[in-house]
């Protein structure tokens, strides 16, 4: 493929970063060793290659290439179903450690968004961001009509950078496709597209804008739970406006110390709320980590950030109810039909092996008091069973478990005897009655209904044009045949079969009647036998013949 400049030049970048951690064998892998100059090459022959520690030299080397495979790497670290465990564990721990950029950028960025100046519309903007990250930073601010809010600025320059990155990322996992069994069997180009989609969605904030509206109009019945509102006549893909609500992290005790609620009840919201959005709304917070989750004055939880949400249809939240009811009633073999059907996969599946599988982590799990399940764990687990019996997940589902790491992280850091089961068992009646409430499959099965009785409705019609083709001659039947060649060759060979059988067994009457022929002599006047027994041999004989040498025999 022909590269400009700038790209040559960053897969120049990504393959020396690559050798300085020693990861010659990706480099071959994917095709970049003609990128890596004689001497770093030579320099990297001095490190080890495939050992214990190449998933840590991984994550080293995208934390080394920037904002764009840092956050490559956070996305990817939700796919135990298709990356290796320990490959997981490592990219967990990448941080979004990056500078906010200045003051003079971001204003810059807001006024060309807005197309006026800054001073037009804002009254007070805070100088310090409120956090910083790799795709962009957040400020307090102040609207000119007194309202508090929070502008998150695109960091500048990232989308191009982005955009580069992912064309040079699905080139390479397109090559690793080609000289790795591993990479093909697991559809690496196909991960690779999924990375990016996602990411394309955080780099343009209006998607995140969308989830916060969609959310705040979901939770708005629950008193317990806060979204900010979106300011949508200042928003823009690189400029998010919302509602500043104030409040304490969820895991900051001392803050929460000043709050009238307790631990428990803080913690039976937190995961109330999740399982309303999961089970019951079918979108949820896919990264309730307490930075993201805020406590206010009232004790109600503030949800943060939407940029990466879970969406689920009725039929996966189904799919995912069975799977949790199984966890928690140890019923493998429910479980593993849950998971069969969750995901995909192109080859025969052994049922029972994957019972078995199943079975020994029952044994690990299922056998402890209820304080003591890790339900976040043993659905990580589970999905690494997945993964050996070459079961695809699909997205969707590894953001569940996600999502039920970190919440049981949240809980159990209220109080260590928190349990996500223990506290989701008393819901699991409700997520049972969800399913069967007419509410719920009631419109489905009405248009449904509506469906067969439009279709039932055209039959007279299509009927009457059906007859009136007939009536005209102009009707015609076009049969389509496969294999009947080799179908109507082998039946042909079949009955030459059975007529040489025959005349055989003709034959050999003959002969008898040759060996009697005496008494057929007397009867006749002449050499019946001879002249039939001649006859019949003859024409077996030619039969015989001209089938061989047709090859019809």
């Amino acid at each position: 493929m022909n590269w400009n400049r700038r790209s040559w030049s960053r897969l120049r970048e990504i393959a020396e970063v690559l050798a300085h951690h020693g990861l010659l064998w990706i480099l071959d892998t994917v095709g970049l060793s003609g990128y890596l100059s004689w001497g770093g090459r030579i320099r990297a022959k001095t490190l080890p290659t495939i050992d214990a520690e190449w998933p840590e030299r991984v994550r080293l080397v995208l934390a080394d290439l920037g904002p764009t495979y840092v956050k490559l790497g956070q996305l990817a670290s939700i796919r135990p179903d298709v990356l290796p465990d320990a490959l997981v564990k490592s990219l967990e721990h990448l941080q979004d450690d990056v500078p906010p950029f200045g003051y003079d950028q971001a204003v810059q960025i807001i006024e060309r968004a807005w197309g006026r100046p800054l001073a037009d519309r804002v009254a007070w903007f805070d100088i310090t961001p409120l956090a910083a990250a790799s795709i962009g930073q957040v400020h307090r601010a102040r609207l000119d009509d007194g309202r508090p809010v929070v502008i998150k600025v695109r960091r500048p320059g990232i989308q191009e950078r982005a955009e580069s990155d992912f064309r040079i990322l699905k080139v390479l996992a397109q090559r690793a496709e080609k000289r790795s069994a591993w990479a093909q069997q697991n559809d690496l180009t196909g991960l690779a597209d999924e990375l990016v989609l996602t990411m394309r969605d955080e780099l343009d904030f209006t998607v995140e804008a969308q989830n916060t509206d969609t959310a705040r109009r979901n939770l708005a019945s629950n008193p317990d739970v806060l979204v900010p509102s979106v300011i949508w006549d200042l928003t823009r893909p690189d400029v998010l406006v919302l509602e500043s609500l104030t409040g304490v992290k969820v895991n900051d005790a001392q803050g929460l110390s000043r709050i009238n609620t307790s631990p428990q009840e803080l913690g039976q919201r937190f995961v109330h709320s999740l399982y309303q959005q999961i089970f019951l709304q079918g979108f949820f917070h896919a990264d309730p980590h307490p930075g993201n989750v805020h406590v206010d004055a009232e004790g109600r939880l503030i949800f943060l950030d939407w940029g990466m949400v879970g969406m689920l249809s009725q039929e996966m939240r189904n799919r995912s109810v069975e799977l949790v009811l199984g966890l928690a009633e140890g019923l493998s073999e429910t479980v593993a039909d849950a998971l069969m059907a969750m995901g995909s996969v192109d080859h025969s599946i052994d049922r029972r092996v994957l019972v078995r599988d199943i079975d020994r982590l029952r044994r690990r799990y299922y056998e402890t008091q209820l304080k003591d399940f890790r339900l976040a764990q043993a659905m990580t687990d589970l999905f690494g069973v997945a993964q050996r019996h070459r079961l695809r997940i699909p997205v969707e589902y590894m953001l569940l478990a996600k999502t039920a790491v970190i919440a049981d992280g949240v809980v159990r850091a209220l109080d260590p005897d928190f349990s996500l089961l223990a506290m989701g068992k008393p819901l699991f009646g409700e997520l049972l009655w969800s399913r069967i409430n007419p509410q719920n499959w009631g419109p489905s099965a009405l248009r449904s209904s509506m469906k067969i009785a439009t279709s039932l409705a055209h039959i007279p019609d299509e009927l009457e044009r059906a007859l009136k083709t007939l009536s005209r001659g102009e009707i015609r039947i076009v049969l389509e045949h496969k294999n009947l060649d080799r179908m109507l060759a082998h039946w042909e060979m079949l009955i030459n079969r059975v007529a040489v059988t025959l005349l055989l067994s003709a034959g050999i009457l003959g002969l008898a009647l040759v060996v009697h022929k005496g008494h057929l002599d007397r009867l006749a006047g002449m050499p019946f036998g001879e002249y039939a027994f001649i006859a019949m041999l003859a024409l077996g004989v030619w039969l015989a013949i001209s089938s061989l040498g047709r090859r019809k025999l």
